[in-house]
This record gives C-alpha cells, sequence and structure tokens, in this order.
C-alpha cells in the first residue's frame, strides 16, 4: 500500500493521544515511540489532527514542480467541492475558478459538476437495487479503507460508484482529448484535495480500474498563492459550481444532491463506527442510504482544509441560499449514456471482493481473541502500547506481543 501520512519520530514524546484517536487501532508504542501499522491504516488524518508535537504530516507533494515541470502539454484542475467554502461569503466564487487558472492550469473541471452526475446516479441504484439495505456511500475513502478493514461483512453494502474526483477528472480528459487532439500521457489532471486520503484513493485503489487523476494536490499548499489570485483579478467570465454538487462538501449534501428521504448522514470517524455497529447487527435493514464521511461536518472538516469546518459549512450553505446564476453543467445531459455504458460504476478488486470474506474464520478469530480479552483487566490504560485490552488481545493473538506486556497483569501476578 502506498502511505500518504508520514512521521517524525524525533516529535514523537509517546503522550499516546494518536494512538487513543485512531479509528482502526493501527497506532501502537513501542519504546515510548508510536508506530504506524501500514496495513490497518486508513489515512483519514485523525493522527495529524491530534498531535500535540506536530509528528505526524502528509507526506510532501510538490505539485508546482510535478505540473511546471512535467511533460503534461495541458493541465487541468479538479476543484474539490470544499474549495469554495474556504473564501468568506463576500468572495464572488466565479473568481476561484480563474484564480485556479492563474496557478498555471489551462483547464478547470469543478468537481460539483461531477458529484451532480454521480447523485443521479446513487438514486438510480437505490431505486432498482432493493435486496440490500442499507447501501452505503463509497465517496469518502477514509470510511470505506474503515470498512474494508474492520467490517469486512459490509462490503457488499457499499454502492460501488465512482466518486466525483474520479468521474471528474475522466470528463476532463476525454474533453481535452477531443478538442486538442492530445494523447493521454500528454495531459495532466490534478485533484485539490481537502485531505489525505483522497491521496490514497489515487495510488492505492480499491476498484479494478486506473485512476484518472495523476496528481493530487492537498489545499493548503496552494490556499495562500489561490486566495491572492481571488482578490487580485476581477474576470468574471468563468463557469461557476453546481449548487447541488457543492452540497457534497457538507454531511448530509450527496443524500440532498440525490433527491433522497430515507437516509442517515455520519461524520465522524466515532459516530461512523457506531453506525456501522448498527447495520452490523441488523438494526438499520429500513434505512435506504447511509452518507458515511470521516471528517468533522463532511469533506469541509478535512485535514488539508483552512478554514474552521463550521464556517465552511456556513459558508457552502450561504452560497447554495444566494445563488443567482445558472450553472451550466457540461455533461450532465450525458448521465443516461454514463450511467448504461457502466463508466459510473466499478468492481472491487479481488482481494477486497467480499465473496473473499469467511465468516466461520472471523467468528473463531474473534471468539479466540475474546478469550485472550478476558484474562486482562479491561482497564484499556495503553501501557502494554495498545490502545485497549482487546487490541492488546488481537495483537497476542497475532504473535505481535505477549500477554504479560500487560504491566497490571505482570503486576498481580507477582503479587
Amino acid at each position: 500500500m502506498n502511505f500518504s501520512i508520514m512521521f517524525d519520530k524525533e516529535k514523537c514524546k509517546g503522550c499516546t493521544n494518536c494512538m487513543k484517536r485512531c479509528p482502526t487501532q493501527a497506532i501502537r508504542l513501542i519504546d515510548g515511540k508510536a508506530f504506524i501499522n501500514s496495513t490497518k491504516c486508513i489515512h483519514c488524518g485523525e493522527c495529524i489532527k491530534i498531535c500535540p508535537y506536530s509528528a505526524y504530516t502528509p507526506e510532501p507533494i510538490e505539485w508546482y514542480e510535478e505540473m511546471h515541470y512535467s511533460s503534461y502539454k495541458y493541465k487541468i484542475a479538479i476543484p474539490g467541492t470544499p474549495l469554495y467554502g474556504q473564501f468568506p461569503k463576500k468572495i464572488d466564487i466565479c473568481r476561484v475558478q480563474n484564480a485556479i487558472l492563474k496557478l498555471g492550469f489551462d483547464y478547470v473541471y469543478d468537481a460539483s459538476w461531477a458529484a451532480e452526475i454521480v447523485a443521479k446516479a446513487i438514486a438510480k441504484k437505490i431505486g432498482k437495487e432493493k435486496m440490500i439495505r442499507p447501501l452505503i456511500s463509497a465517496n469518502c475513502p477514509a470510511a470505506v479503507r474503515l470498512i474494508k478493514n474492520r467490517y469486512p461483512s459490509l462490503m457488499d453494502n457499499l454502492i460501488l460508484l465512482k466518486e466525483p474526483m474520479e468521474i471528474g477528472a475522466m470528463m476532463a480528459r476525454e474533453r481535452a482529448k477531443k478538442l486538442y487532439n492530445l494523447k493521454d500521457d500528454e495531459i495532466g489532471v490534478f485533484y485539490i484535495s481537502p485531505c489525505p486520503a483522497k491521496l490514497l484513493a489515487v495510488t492505492d485503489p480499491i476498484g479494478n480500474y486506473k485512476p484518472s487523476v495523476d496528481w493530487v494536490i492537498p489545499l493548503n499548499t496552494i490556499y495562500g498563492d489561490l486566495y491572492r489570485e481571488v482578490l487580485s483579478q476581477d474576470n468574471k467570465t468563468c463557469s461557476y459550481p453546481s449548487t447541488s454538487g457543492i452540497k457534497w462538501a457538507v454531511s448530509g449534501g450527496q443524500s440532498e444532491s440525490a433527491g433522497l428521504n430515507n437516509y442517515i448522514a455520519v461524520n465522524g470517524m466515532e459516530n461512523i463506527i457506531q453506525i456501522l455497529d448498527e447495520i452490523e447487527n441488523g438494526r438499520l435493514n429500513d434505512v435506504d442510504y447511509v452518507e458515511a464521511l470521516a471528517c468533522v461536518q463532511g469533506c469541509v472538516g478535512g485535514t488539508f482544509n483552512v478554514v474552521n469546518p463550521f464556517v465552511a459549512s456556513s459558508n457552502i450553505k450561504n452560497i447554495i441560499s444566494c445563488a443567482d446564476y445558472e450553472c451550466i453543467n457540461p455533461d450532465l445531459d450525458r448521465f443516461e449514456e454514463l450511467y448504461e455504458s457502466g463508466v459510473l460504476k466499478y468492481r472491487l478488486m479481488e482481494e477486497n471482493n467480499p465473496n473473499n470474506f469467511n465468516m466461520k474464520e472471523a467468528i473463531e478469530r474473534s471468539e479466540k481473541i475474546k478469550e485472550i480479552t478476558d484474562l486482562l483487566p479491561g482497564l484499556d490504560c495503553g501501557s502494554c502500547g495498545a490502545p485497549t485490552c482487546s487490541a492488546h488481545a488481537e495483537d497476542v493473538y497475532n504473535n505481535q506481543s505477549k500477554l504479560y506486556d500487560c504491566v497490571v497483569l505482570r503486576a498481580n501476578e507477582k503479587r
């Protein structure tokens, strides 16, 4: 697996904040320093947010050099839906796309246009597929990988539609090839991302397709330059984002954009885990759709964003309520063609296929781990280097630690 989060061992003080916050229990404390199990990490960015010593940082992505010194003849930017929420309400959002062009791009294809297309696909898929309930959104890569790692029995609940980032890149690339007679390797597609999980979706997708995005730009790395351009230019000859599509930036926006009524919108990892527990226990079979976004308030809460997520959410809602323009979505009229051709959909890679999940083996493993957990004190103190007693029991089961690494158990044995 590729990795999008860097860890500086020298800065780590062994405080256990990250270990206790990690939703997949991928972090352990070894010799007083944090250690990330990359096979469990879902790149949600919670460790980046919680570490008081800045020991975790996003992988450095030199977008400027990649764009300006590459062989790409034509460079496309795909701004994520949270981007517009990063600017004050007084800013005319028409200026944002022009500002992106000023940074050296040749064309901007707004992710909100693609989100509008995917929303229609969600509504159609929910209407057609009645056997599985609830269906779960696949737009958030961190939430999808949480399900893969922690709830494999729910993988077949995922609504396997490509996310707006991928659809936008695919449509923009197709347009550039037709208009300018370019080849694929002459076109560079750059996604302006709110979070590190999007990088992993490009470098290590769970689906059986080659991503159309070439490079991911963390929003916070270009925000200063972008903001200055927004303030300095006054050209208003641009395309506006879709007011329906930019709803995707905020929790519940996908479902609203798709016109759904019977849905649950959940944001924040702890809340997602609670809802997934409910689904796994069969208590939400009367719900059509669960929209799960790892960050608080939705994608506006991503690690790469600059503005407070609640402020950004308010800014997005203000744009929608005050919109006095008509959005011209360049590909919305192609929806039926795109849906029927199957390009909006994907299949899971073989190793991610739920048919490979062995329920009997999983139950046996769970029972053995519970037996080990019952031997432990249940204090979840973290002194063994694992976040909880059950996590330590899992490590013992996997031969990654020893039972008596538990200091409480060791002390009681001595007495």
